[in-house]
């Protein structure tokens, strides 16, 4: 890891009460590919991945950054290019709604804390004898009606850069992917999940299923599994609460309009 990566992670730790996701740390840990700016007093930061997911930290009262972010925003909207800002706190809204007006539109995201020890008391789910459990492959992505290709392609830059440095597993029944789990985003303590079950196979309890494999993997590998969604995915927070995920910690994210 540079010099100027290590200054970004610690400016990420300055604040308890700041929530950054896990692709910030892929940045910065080399997973994927991205950029990182920082002002000239290493007081700001802005991290972004190359499918323009971007976040912003450190001192939100330093403007240092505010032409580069300006100017960042401005290149991917005129190239109609994905431009997603996650805010880690509520001052850093305050910030980004005053510097963008109205260019942004601004959602509500929870950030949940994975406690290992209510996981473990937790009544583990059971699954029908006829599905198999897979680790995620390079074929298992070709049949992938959700993670497929054009997923990994997005978020990790290649489907080979995600077999090598993400992780993630499915459940088969007759030979057809119908859940999975895997790491939108990973890095060298987190890994953050995803999780997709086909239509006719909801209500199983196979999400739970194939998402406790995946937390699993992160226990016996010591990086902490992380699980993000929208404030109004009551479906998802539900899972989330069944899987040992609590406290959730609200935060902003902002899309282009």
């Amino acid at each position: 890891m540079n010099n100027e990566f290590e200054k970004a992670i610690n400016l990420l730790k300055n604040k308890d009460n700041e929530t950054y996701p896990t692709f910030a740390y892929s940045v910065l840990n080399d997973y994927i590919p991205g950029q990182v700016y920082m002002d000239e007093l290493k007081k700001t930061v802005l991290i972004g991945t190359d499918s323009g997911i971007f976040i912003v930290g450190g001192d939100e009262m330093n403007n240092g950054l505010d032409s580069i972010f300006l100017e960042v925003f401005r290149i991917r909207k005129n190239e109609k290019k994905r431009f997603t800002l996650f805010s880690p706190s509520k001052e850093w809204d305050q910030v980004i709604n005053k510097l963008f007006e109205n260019e942004l539109r601004q959602m509500h995201r929870y950030s949940f804390h994975f406690n290992k020890d209510t996981y473990s008391t937790i009544k583990k789910g059971i699954l029908p004898n006829d599905f198999i459990v897979k680790r995620i492959d390079e074929k298992i992505i070709t049949e992938s009606p959700e993670f497929n290709e054009s997923y990994y392609n997005e978020y990790w830059g290649s489907v080979s850069n995600f077999l090598e440095n993400g992780f993630g597993y499915c459940l088969l029944h007759n030979d057809t992917v119908v859940s999975e789990c895997t790491s939108i985003f990973s890095s060298s303590q987190f890994a953050e999940i995803d999780i997709a079950t086909k239509n006719k196979y909801r209500g199983m309890g196979l999400a739970q299923n194939v998402a406790e494999i995946f937390i699993e993997h992160c226990i016996e590998r010591n990086l902490k599994p992380n699980w993000d969604c929208n404030v109004n995915n009551f479906a998802s927070i539900k899972l989330a609460e069944r899987l040992g995920f609590e406290n959730p910690m609200e935060y902003s994210v902002y899309v282009r309009k």
